[in-house]
């Protein structure tokens, strides 16, 4: 769940007018307070606007990408720039040692604020939780910050959610377990749908939203939500499509169809839940298994635990919708853009194909071909064709709230304001990604290589190439950073390279055209969908279609 992003990106895609009041109220308060806050002395520069004060917060909640185009252009002459959203002070900037500061600070910042909102909107909890979680200002690690040493441990509950995580999915060992299972689910699903050596017709973009996704929900949540909802996948993209419309607070008489959305897949999770807890035998051989049908993976099931001593039925159900989705809003368009970047680039698509067929091997016992995770995981054009997708198609807000006042490039900064770094204008800066005759603005598959001399097999000198990521890391945040960093990130990396790896390896693939969503011809290659600036991973606005016969 990506906290503020969905939260704030939220009216970047909403076009009703439902969606606009709370916009024009809120530009309404700037009006009234944002003349004193202009005053303010020893402060960066403000973000010009059209109108003062008012179309920066226009547009940044319905046009983020043109806001962000304008925030770069800004940040182009300042580390820092300061903008009005609404009534609240917001603090822009790219700047990698301010970026790094955002990711080092629990004391003096935080994004628990922006949490309590998608709890509220998208999970659904009560005003009594929500108040308890407030209360709780221990953060999220193991130890309490200082102050808070005699929080009891059952009311530390961020730190209670953030074990859950921490030890079931971010570990080496769930992550390898996690992507055993989706791996061998995956090749299973490949073998039941495509016939060896039959051409098929495919919209790509249906098969990642589908097939894949079919293959990540049960690697997380077990095969028997499926039997339970036999439409999960499709109710589960629909509710993906409106929870950041959730998040701005509207009350259900001015934003039905969200609501409606919600309550009809907090319906399924919640059954979900009240099946696992009546199916899964506690005293059996699956009681410390780390998957089974009922409630999935390790993960869920220490999830469920946790919620059933720390939550109410309803929040159960919505945490459990928020966490469905966080398991693919950023892998499942990942993957569609890595496999669409090197299948429409021949060049690409030739050196990638030949590169991931190093990483397949022969089983000493069956002599099948099965895939070499290890070598995969260290394979240097496709670590950097994953690296390159990232940073041209993710777009998160990376946000943090004041908790008291601060000094960030010689500006004080008071409390309770709040400072953003967009990924947006990062991973574009062309002083960091640009390369002669490759701008950080077009995806190049190969920008994060260099090459080495070495001696080949023959002793003679040879180029080969290396990954590398220096002096980048604090320009590259696609999974946000802190210790609010995506705890999901280890396994999409995996899942990503390794569905790509799979697919140009066990299948000849044949470019047809671009289409619009829809299944028309498009005369234009996808661009990134302009409604998610900001909401993390954007999916494409146009579908591929290809034939695919698998080969093996």
């Amino acid at each position: 769940m990506n906290r503020i992003n969905e939260t704030l990106a939220s009216a970047a895609s909403a076009a009703s007018y439902d969606s606009i009041i709370p916009p024009l109220v809120a530009l309404s308060l700037a009006v009234i307070f944002g003349s004193v806050a202009l005053h303010r002395t020893n402060e960066p520069p403000w973000l010009k606007g059209r109108i003062p004060i008012i179309s920066n917060s226009y547009e940044y909640m319905t046009d983020m990408k043109g806001f962000l185009e304008r925030t770069r252009i800004a940040l182009g002459q300042h580390d820092l720039i300061k903008v009005l959203i609404g009534t609240r002070r917001v603090y822009m900037t790219t700047t990698p040692q301010h970026v790094q500061a955002m990711f080092r600070s629990q004391r003096e910042m935080t994004s628990d604020i922006f949490m309590l909102d998608v709890m509220a909107y998208v999970w659904g909890m009560s005003p009594e939780e929500l108040r308890m979680w407030r209360a709780d200002r221990s953060g999220r690690l193991k130890n309490p910050l200082p102050g808070t040493e005699d929080t009891p441990e059952n009311e530390r509950l961020w730190a209670g959610h953030h074990h859950v995580y921490s030890e079931h999915l971010a570990r080496a060992g769930p992550v390898a377990f996690l992507t055993d299972l989706f791996y061998a689910r995956f090749m299973e699903k490949l073998a039941r749908t495509y016939p060896l050596g039959e051409w098929k017709t495919v919209q790509m973009l249906d098969f990642f939203t589908k097939d894949m996704a079919e293959v990540v929900l049960t690697t997380f949540m077990g095969t028997r939500i499926l039997e339970l909802h036999p439409d999960f996948i499709t109710r589960m993209s629909e509710f993906e499509s409106i929870a950041h419309h959730l998040a701005w607070g509207l009350p259900r008489w001015m934003n039905r169809h969200p609501w409606e959305v919600r309550d009809r897949f907090h319906s399924m999770t919640r059954r979900y839940l009240e099946s696992a807890w009546e199916n899964f035998d506690w005293s059996g051989p699956d009681a410390d298994s780390e998957w089974e049908p009922n409630f999935g993976a390790r993960v869920t099931r220490e999830l469920a635990i946790w919620m059933r001593k720390s939550l109410k039925p309803q929040t159960a159900a919505g945490l459990t919708a928020a966490f469905i989705i966080g398991t693919d809003a950023n892998a499942i368009p990942m993957t569609t853009w890595s496999f669409m970047e090197v299948v429409k680039d021949p060049s690409l698509f030739k050196a990638v194909k030949e590169e991931v067929r190093e990483a397949f091997v022969s089983d000493p016992e069956t002599g099948s071909r099965k895939l070499d995770k290890k070598k995969l995981i260290g394979l240097p054009l496709l670590q950097s064709v994953y690296m390159e997708t990232l940073r041209m198609h993710v777009s998160i807000n990376v946000t943090r709230e004041l908790t008291q006042p601060m000094t960030m490039g010689g500006y004080r900064i008071e409390k309770g304001s709040v400072v953003q770094a967009p990924s947006t204008i990062a991973h574009h800066d062309e002083n960091i990604w640009g390369a002669d005759e490759h701008p950080a603005s077009e995806f190049w598959g190969w920008r994060h290589l260099k090459y080495v001399e070495e001696p080949d097999e023959s002793r003679k000198t040879a180029r080969k190439p290396e990954f590398t990521t220096a002096g980048r890391t604090s320009s590259f945040f696609p999974y946000g950073g802190g210790v609010s960093i995506c705890p999901g990130r280890h396994f999409a990396k995996h899942e990503i390279m390794m569905t790509l790896a799979i697919l140009l390896d066990r299948f000849d693939i044949e470019f047809l055209s671009w289409t619009t969503l829809d299944g028309r011809e498009s005369d234009r290659a996808p661009q990134n969908d302009a409604r998610y600036f900001g909401a993390v991973g954007m999916p494409p606005d146009r579908d591929m279609k290809v034939r695919l016969r698998r080969v093996w």
